[in-house]
């Protein structure tokens, strides 16, 4: 008689819970339905963001605020294409000239392709230096879908020496990196050392770290935990560990002549990781080179010539070293 009793008590709770569920189901429903489509996009799509770099959405805001970066390409130029190791067909503009001092490797930033080089190879031409402007995987011309930060990155540098090597390209390798070029600059000279010299611009020294400054500057919002969501989901989809590329990582192993450039007033990646990719290095010819109000995007802008007198001096000091 007792558990009839509690049996029907039970019944008549779970059909007020059911009511009331029920209640706030149609009075929520609005919230309860986009709550449910944003956690799809955020799972699903978001980590995209990241490491997509042909993603749509980004290439349609591109269009509509920013200006083209591509430059009409001289005709003396050499196309160049060469493949990685995971088969992709990658491509380098070659700014050639006559017996060169050395060969440098120029790497452009996130979302942006060799012709933000342009203007500088044609300038290291003229100061007697060969440029090989590439498209990074997934950037410009080249093949790829996702951005793995250094990770696949660093060995495509090490394919396009040996590619340059096999058409006879003998003077030393140098290898010049802007933002996400300069982090992968840095991994590529600890592990390949036929690189005898870097210049590491406007770069940044912790993965995590700095994708969480840029959520801080375009989205005016951080958040640890879907920081951290977002990155492992991104890197499972671009199928590299989190942990492998951080440039600050490889600091220690590289003793190759190094000048970490950054500009002063830089809102997107904070100067200060200048400062700690130089103290990492272990090598001891190195320089540091701060350009005073320069921001993400105009170093070369605002440091003008002194710039290039820095740059001329380094790459004339270190173009023959052979010992490394």
């Amino acid at each position: 008689m007792f558990g009839r009793f509690l049996f029907i008590k039970y019944n008549v709770f779970l059909q007020k819970i059911s009511t009331l569920f029920v209640k706030f189901i149609k009075k929520y429903k609005f919230v309860i339905g986009f709550s449910l489509i944003f956690g799809l996009f955020v799972y699903a799509y978001a980590p995209n963001f990241i490491v997509e770099i042909r993603n749509p959405l980004i290439e349609f805001s591109r269009e509509m605020f920013y200006d083209a970066e591509f430059k009409p390409v001289s005709e003396y130029i050499i196309k160049f294409h060469f493949k990685t190791q995971d088969n992709l067909s990658l491509t380098a503009d070659i700014y050639s000239i006559s017996n060169p001092k050395a060969n440098i490797i120029l790497l452009h930033g996130i979302r942006s392709n060799k012709e933000h080089w342009h203007d500088m190879a044609l300038w290291l031409n003229r100061n007697g230096y060969n440029a090989i402007a590439l498209d990074m995987r997934a950037h410009g011309e080249s093949q790829g879908t996702y951005c793995s930060f250094g990770y696949y990155e660093k060995q495509d540098v090490s394919n396009l020496i040996d590619a340059l090597q096999a058409q006879g390209f003998k003077q030393n390798f140098g290898i010049w990196g802007h933002s996400l070029g300069g982090a992968v600059a840095l991994q590529a000279l600890a592990v390949d050392k036929r690189l005898k010299f870097g210049i590491i611009e406007s770069s940044y020294a912790d993965f995590k770290q700095i994708t969480k400054d840029y959520s801080r500057y375009y989205l005016h919002f951080e958040s640890d935990f879907l920081n951290n969501f977002l990155l492992e989901r991104a890197a499972e989809k671009a199928c590299f560990p989190i942990n492998q590329v951080n440039p600050v990582d490889y600091c220690t192993k590289i003793n190759q002549p190094v000048m970490i450039v950054h500009g002063t007033a830089d809102q997107k990646i904070n100067v200060k990781n200048a400062r700690i990719l130089y103290n990492e290095i272990a090598g001891k010819k190195k320089q540091l080179v701060l350009i005073e109000g320069a921001r993400h995007t105009n170093i070369h802008q605002v440091g003008g010539q002194y710039y290039k007198n820095k740059v001329l001096s380094f790459l004339n000091k270190y173009k023959n070293l052979s010992y490394l």
